[in-house]
C-alpha cells in the first residue's frame, strides 16, 4: 500500500509518520486497498485545533473521512474510526445484497407447500382430502381431479 502523507502548517515528525501509518495498517487489515492519503492541518486560530483527513484507494468507491479534535490524536482517533464504520457497512451492504438476490423459481412461487393429508392446489388455496385409492389426487391445470 502506498502512503501519502502531508502536513500543513504543522512541523512533521517521525512520530506522528508511526501513529499514522499503524492506523492505516490497521484499516488495511480490514479491507483491500491499494493506496492512502492523509493530511494532518494544525489550525492556530481555530478551535479544535487539529484537522485530519484521510482518503483510502482501493477496489470500488474511494473512502474518506474528516475529523477534528483538539489533539492531533484524537482527531487521527476519530477519523480511523468513522474509515472502519464505513468499511464495515460496506461488508454488510454487500451480505444484505447477496441473501437479498435470491429469486424463487417460476414453479415454486405458484405453488404451496402441502401438509400430510392437504393437496396442493395453484395460487395458496389448500384442499383437504385423499384421493380414490388412498393417494393424493392429480393436479391438471390448477385443479384437483381425483
Amino acid at each position: 500500500m502506498k502512503i501519502t502523507l502531508r502536513f500543513v502548517s504543522l512541523n512533521p515528525s517521525a512520530t506522528w509518520h508511526r501513529l499514522v501509518e499503524r492506523q492505516l495498517t490497521y484499516l488495511q487489515s480490514l479491507t483491500a486497498m491499494t493506496a492512502a492519503q492523509a493530511v494532518l492541518v494544525h489550525l492556530r486560530d481555530a478551535r479544535p485545533a487539529f484537522r485530519v483527513l484521510v482518503l483510502l484507494e482501493g477496489p470500488g468507491p474511494d473512502l474518506h473521512a474528516e475529523a477534528c479534535d483538539h489533539t492531533l490524536e484524537a482527531a487521527l482517533l476519530k477519523a480511523t474510526q468513522n474509515l472502519e464504520q464505513q468499511i464495515q457497512a460496506r461488508k454488510t451492504r454487500r451480505m444484505e445484497r447477496g441473501k437479498s438476490h435470491l429469486q424463487l423459481s417460476p414453479s415454486s412461487s405458484q405453488w404451496t407447500h402441502a401438509w400430510a393429508g392437504q393437496t396442493i392446489c395453484r395460487k395458496g388455496n389448500m384442499r383437504r382430502g385423499v384421493g380414490a385409492r388412498g393417494s393424493l389426487p392429480r393436479l391438471t391445470n390448477g385443479r384437483s381431479s381425483g
